[in-house]
């Protein structure tokens, strides 16, 4: 049994005693519906033809976990409730925590030195991201540790003469996971988490623990990719200082959206966000190096043709004409007429 999924005694103690994330009866309608469509969505199409027994069960995990965003609920007291198998909801549950809907840690048991019941946490609730800083952020880099560890007591060639037990020993990659690809190499301590060859050193330390070596790799050929069409757009105008500057700035922005997401992105997703950003670093690089002269065009002088000698007296009479038209509007009603009007208007008034 892994230690580190194992929640002890004091841990979840505390975070039992968390305030509720909500107490009006409409935010708790509504948290509940959220952590609800999230569950429908992993689910899809199957939802509308399952039974209506196991909706509610999972509705009732919801349901449970609107105050703090966990529930410690077994799956036989929630198949007892809705009389279905438990089978059917350890499905589930297994089927939603696969999907990233959410995240399973084990209490510590009180019987033996192992792990007993299951808290589930719901990765939609506001409260999930104190949690993946709490307990998940440390399992992630603890997995990768235990993983490289096992990695390098297995590929060591252990030999009787003095000097290859002197040899530092050597990590053979594992082809199946990697594709063959040896910059994915991982050779040092669990404090410095997944380091890639080929890559910065300062962008091996923003993403230690965080991503792993694939998605490290492959988000780094994206921001190279984005440096070389820059490359080919504006000119020989950028460095390699300069492609390590953005690529620095490029995973930072990257791990906090990924804080931000709560770790639920693939990595296509992160490295279509890496090229992206590095190429608009690259895009504000070059402007503030180079800004846009804005020519001034000179406009040309408007041709203008000598009028006839008519035209001015033609505009006279025109305005003349206009004028008539005026005072022949405003003779038509006379000063009496007016006068009458009001005094009638003043009758209802």
């Amino acid at each position: 049994m892994r230690k580190h999924t194992i929640i002890e005694h004091h841990q979840f103690k505390q975070i039992l005693q968390y305030r509720p994330a909500v107490t009006s009866e409409e935010d708790r309608n509504t948290i509940k519906m959220t952590m609800l469509r999230s569950i429908i969505h992993a689910i899809g199409e199957k939802w509308a033809r399952m039974k209506d027994e196991t909706k509610s069960a999972l509705e009732y995990l919801c349901f449970l976990s609107i105050e703090r965003g966990f529930v410690y609920a077994g799956s036989k007291h929630v198949s007892e409730r809705y009389d279905i198998d438990s089978s059917t909801v350890r499905r589930y549950i297994a089927f939603l925590e696969k999907k990233g809907v959410i995240k399973r840690l084990w209490r510590s048991s009180t019987k033996h030195n192992g792990r007993g019941k299951a808290v589930i946490f719901l990765t939609a609730h506001p409260y999930f991201e104190k949690y993946y800083y709490f307990f998940f952020l440390h399992e992630q880099a603890h997995a990768q540790t235990h993983a490289q560890a096992e990695i390098v007591e297995n590929d060591r060639n252990i030999e009787t003469s003095d000097e290859q037990k002197e040899s530092v020993p050597y990590i053979t990659p594992d082809f199946n996971y990697k594709k063959g690809n040896n910059h994915l190499n991982v050779n040092h301590s669990s404090n410095k988490g997944t380091f890639v060859k080929f890559v910065s050193k300062e962008v091996n330390r923003i993403v230690a623990h965080i991503f792993d070596a694939e998605t490290l790799k492959k988000a780094w050929d994206r921001v190279t990719l984005a440096f070389k069409k820059a490359v080919k757009v504006f000119g020989n105008v950028f460095s390699n200082d300069d492609r390590k500057k953005v690529a620095i700035a490029t995973f930072v922005s990257l791990k906090h959206y990924f804080m931000q997401r709560r770790g639920k992105m693939l990595a296509d997703e992160i490295c279509a966000l890496a090229y992206s950003i590095a190429h608009k670093q690259f895009g504000q690089m070059k402007r503030e190096r180079q800004p846009e002269i804005v020519e001034t065009v000179e406009q040309k002088p408007v041709r203008t043709e000598a009028l006839p000698d008519w035209f001015d007296s033609y505009i006279q009479s025109f305005n003349a004409y206009c004028e008539n038209i005026k005072k022949e509007q405003e003779e038509k009603v006379t000063q009496d007429e007016i006068e009458e009007l009001r005094k009638r208007l003043a009758q209802y008034a």
